[in-house]
């Protein structure tokens, strides 16, 4: 068996971090030459025998695999993204290459893409035994720009799915401080699975009618959470108090708290804090108006301004 070569312009080094991370190196005769600006790497084994010889082929192709994606992948994603995204409008192609990298680097992310690339370096290495790696990206790159590509294109998704969204808590901020409340304070009452709205008295607010008028407006059933937002964005209240336990992680607290910022305020311990279920007697007398305003967003639909009147 010949010696596997692999040739690089990574300084010698910085290769010698990758190789003391791979175990084959305590059975392996492991020399470099100096090419001009290129190292040329030569592995051989000791002591020869034909599973040791496939196990080193994978091993010098996981080997090779590292060098690319610690030092040659930057470069090309950046090539990759000016060839296919003339004008990434809002973003940064250094976010776009550094969150790719971190893509790269996670190995629970594009499992079988990284297989398909790892196996065409052991084939070439086993036909070949000698992968000059410049040249091998220059003129081989088919699954490794696959996998790059696919990289990029969740991570440009992921991005504008931000933009979005914090447009979308913009739109909501904005109302909100535009917004004349119609209620000093509002109580979220959270028991396991079930969110309920009080007033300041501890009266239910009854949003009965918030409900009925996004259905009508959606044709579909609408969550608890689209129900509850939508209720305390046509309140606008000046306080949002939350009770309970278990909303910690709740993406509907998360977001109250993003759009009404510092009106929101977590109880640290109260008699509603303390119940097990939620018996609110409704107050016939309590009543308010709700009002949408004119380009109320809910899952990114539109909805005209409507007023409604709630009486419980």
């Amino acid at each position: 068996m010949e010696p596997i070569k692999i040739g690089s312009t990574v300084p010698v080094e910085k290769i010698h971090n990758i190789i003391e991370k791979f175990s084959f190196k305590k059975s392996l005769n492991i020399n470099y030459e100096v090419y001009n600006d290129r190292f040329v790497y030569s592995f051989m084994l000791d002591n020869r025998n034909p599973d040791s010889d496939i196990v080193l082929y994978n091993s010098i192709a996981n080997f090779v695999y590292d060098i690319i994606m610690d030092f040659y992948s930057n470069k090309i994603i950046a090539l990759r993204i000016n060839k296919f995204l003339y004008n990434i409008e809002g973003l940064k192609k250094s976010k776009v290459i550094e969150e790719v990298n971190r893509i790269l680097l996670d190995k629970k992310e594009f499992v079988y893409e990284k297989e398909v690339f790892k196996n065409d370096l052991l084939g070439y290495l086993i036909d070949n035994n000698t992968l000059i790696i410049d040249g091998y990206l220059a003129f081989r790159p088919k699954s490794f720009n696959n996998l790059i590509d696919k990289a990029i294109e969740k991570t440009v998704d992921k991005i504008y799915l931000i933009i979005e969204y914090n447009e979308y808590i913009d739109t909501l901020q904005f109302f909100v401080d535009t917004q004349y409340s119609q209620v000093e304070l509002v109580n979220i009452l959270i028991i396991k699975d079930n969110i309920q709205l009080l007033d300041s008295y501890n009266n239910k607010i009854n949003n009965k009618e918030i409900s009925g008028l996004l259905k009508e407006i959606f044709q579909e059933e609408v969550s608890e959470a689209d129900i509850i937002l939508s209720s305390l964005l046509a309140l606008a209240p000046q306080m949002i108090v939350i009770h309970g336990e278990g909303y910690e992680d709740s993406e509907l607290v998360l977001v109250l708290m993003e759009i009404f910022e510092n009106r929101v305020r977590i109880c640290s311990g109260c008699d509603l804090c303390a119940l097990n279920s939620i018996e609110i007697k409704n107050t016939e007398s309590w009543r308010y108006q709700l009002f949408f305003f004119d380009f109320f967003f809910i899952n990114d639909i539109i909805v005209e301004k409507k007023v409604v009147e709630v009486i419980n």
